[in-house]
C-alpha cells in the first residue's frame, strides 16, 4: 500500500480526503487555516497525485480496507473530513468500520457529498445518470479535457471558487484506469440505506450554489443521521473549502473544538 500522506500543524488529528479528479494538494491554501488547531493529514488516493494506481486500483471493498488500514495506524482516532468523492469513502469507511474496528474514528465532516451521487428512480438529489455516462465514455479517449470540463462544473456559479481553481486544471491527470475507476463509484455506490445505522457524530458542510450534489442531498444525509448537523454557506458551491475558506474553518471549530 502507497497512498502518497502528508501531515502539518499541531491539536487533534483532522484527516482530508480529496475529491475525484483531484490531488491533496487541493487543500494547501485552506490546511494554513486549519494547523493552529489540527494536526491535518492528507493522503492523495490511488492513482492521484503522488500516489501510484496499483493493481487493485480504487474498487470499492478493497479501497475502503486500505483505508480503514492507513486510519489503524494513527496515534487517535481522527475526525475524517471528506469532500465530494473523498465524503462518499469516509461514509463508507464509517459504515464499515462499525462492524469491524469500533474506535477508529473520532467523527466525520462530510464537505459537499452525498450517500448516492447519481440520480436513480428514487433519488433527484444527484447527478443525472447520462452526464456521468457521458464522463465516462470522454475518459476514454480524452481523460485530460474530461477532468477539466469536471472541475469546471464543480465552480460554476462560484466566482471565487473560480479563482482559486485557476492553475489546477493543468496539475498532472490522475492515472486514467484509478481515474474510471473513481467515476464508477460515483455512478454505482448507494449508502443511503444504511445511514439511520451510523453512530458517530457528523457534521455536513454544504454549499448552497453547488451544481453538482444539490443541497437536498445534505438535507437529506443531516435527516437520516441521528448525530448530525448542517451547515449551509448561502455563497459556496461544489468546493466551499475554496471559495468561502474562513467559513468553513469557522464551522469546524465550533463543532469540534
Amino acid at each position: 500500500m502507497s497512498w502518497f500522506r502528508e501531515q502539518t500543524g499541531q491539536g487533534s488529528t483532522l484527516l482530508l480526503l480529496h475529491g475525484w479528479g483531484m490531488e491533496s494538494r487541493v487543500f494547501a491554501g485552506w490546511r494554513a487555516l486549519l494547523e493552529p488547531y489540527f494536526t491535518c493529514i492528507s493522503y492523495d488516493l490511488p492513482g492521484h497525485g503522488r500516489s501510484p494506481c496499483t493493481a487493485t486500483g480504487m474498487h470499492w471493498p478493497e479501497l475502503l480496507q486500505q483505508l480503514q488500514d492507513l486510519l489503524s495506524r494513527e496515534a487517535t482516532p481522527p475526525i475524517v473530513l471528506g469532500w465530494s468523492l473523498g465524503g462518499l469513502l469516509a461514509l463508507g469507511l464509517a459504515l464499515n468500520q462499525r462492524l469491524r474496528q469500533p474506535g477508529l474514528l473520532r467523527g466525520l465532516v462530510l464537505m459537499a457529498s452525498s450517500p448516492s451521487f447519481r440520480q436513480r428512480a428514487d433519488w433527484s438529489a444527484g447527478i443525472p445518470a447520462a452526464t456521468l455516462e457521458d464522463f465516462g465514455l470522454r475518459l476514454q479517449t480524452d481523460p485530460q479535457g474530461t477532468r477539466k470540463r469536471f472541475l469546471a462544473l464543480q465552480v460554476l456559479g462560484d466566482p471565487q471558487g473560480r479563482r482559486a481553481l485557476d492553475g489546477m486544471a493543468a496539475w498532472p491527470s490522475p492515472d486514467p484506469a484509478c481515474l474510471a475507476d473513481g467515476l464508477k463509484l460515483l455512478q454505482e455506490v448507494d449508502l443511503r440505506a444504511a445511514l439511520a445505522t451510523l453512530t458517530l457524530p457528523v457534521q455536513v458542510i454544504h454549499g448552497a450554489q453547488d451544481r453538482i450534489v444539490p443541497p437536498e442531498a445534505a438535507f437529506y444525509l443531516h435527516q437520516h443521521i441521528v448525530d448530525s448537523q448542517l451547515t449551509m454557506l448561502e455563497q459556496a458551491g461544489h468546493a466551499p473549502f475554496l471559495s468561502r475558506p474562513e467559513l468553513c474553518r469557522d464551522a469546524i471549530l465550533e463543532h469540534w473544538t
